[in-house]
């Protein structure tokens, strides 16, 4: 009899239990159905998703067939595609776009890299690269970008003809870059104006000297132009009416001085005749 009762009592138990749920329906019905096939889908639809990830990722209608560069001048498509490891065959879903970026950002002349895969079979990669503005001795001699930035060594397959900056230190660099790279986008700002004031080949700019009083240039005939520090368009203006003056004259200089800081107008010119007669004046007058 204790057993019998023992077995009622589970009914009896479950029993309100069966009746909470059966109200919980009735009192909420279409929402608690709602809710509990909402449920039933979302855990179908992330089992597909499983499923789906795991077909795409062996299936050979996602195999790398091409890959497409844009924006290359100096580096080279198999450098490149040596630096990321792509191979033909490879799943695109198995791809690590931003790594393969980083991957090929390593080449010396790539400034950035953006890959994205193109689906179904290819993967296209924009590459910018340093463009070379100079060239500077820093220990060893390296290619400045327009930045400022000492990005690579030459070497003697980069067949540069950029003028020279001289004047700093390597010590100086790996102390404090951000102050160097400054001094070299001054020296870089000069020979853009140099070139754009003074145009020709007769005269052509070959080095650009850092000095702790100024710049001074060096063209590629041996002449040494003396700018010092501050108002480089306007002495570069005065350095091209010098030059004239010469020439209608029939002399060419071999220092040509505009740092006269006590007397900002006046130029100082050294002939290359053979003298070392020094000519000096107001160039305004």
């Amino acid at each position: 009899m204790a057993f019998g009762k023992s077995k009622n009592r589970r009914r009896q138990d479950a029993a309100p239990r069966n009746d909470a749920v059966t109200g919980a329906v009735r009192s909420h019905g279409p929402s608690v159905a709602k809710a509990l096939g909402l449920a039933v889908a979302t855990a179908g639809l992330i089992w597909g998703g499983i499923e789906l990830r795991a077909w795409a990722v062996v299936t050979p209608r996602f195999a790398l067939e091409s890959v497409n560069f844009s924006g290359l001048e100096r580096a080279s498509r198999p450098e490149l595609l040596k630096l990321s490891g792509l191979t033909a065959g490879q799943n695109l879903w198995t791809l690590d776009p931003a790594a393969l970026a980083r991957s090929m950002g390593q080449h010396p002349w790539v400034r950035t890299v953006e890959v994205t895969r193109r689906f179904p079979r290819g993967v296209s990669v924009e590459v910018t690269e340093h463009a070379p503005a100079a060239l500077a001795v820093l220990g060893d001699l390296y290619v400045l970008d327009e930045e400022g930035e000492p990005f690579k060594r030459v070497t003697p397959g980069d067949g540069l003809d950029l003028p020279l900056v001289t004047g700093m230190e390597r010590d100086a660099y790996v102390a404090d870059p951000d102050a160097v790279r400054s001094k070299f986008r001054e020296a870089l700002d000069v020979t853009r104006a140099y070139a754009r004031l003074l145009p020709g080949r007769s005269e052509r700019l070959s080095e650009v000297r850092l000095e702790n009083t100024g710049l001074a240039l060096v063209t590629a005939t041996g002449q040494e132009v003396r700018l010092g520090a501050g108002d480089t368009e306007v002495k570069l203006q005065r350095l091209a009416r010098v030059r004239r003056e010469l020439s209608t004259r029939g002399l060419a200089a071999a220092i040509i001085r505009l740092d006269n800081r006590a007397r900002p107008g006046w130029v100082a010119v050294r002939l290359s005749s053979g003298s070392d007669s020094v000519r000096s004046g107001d160039s305004t007058q």
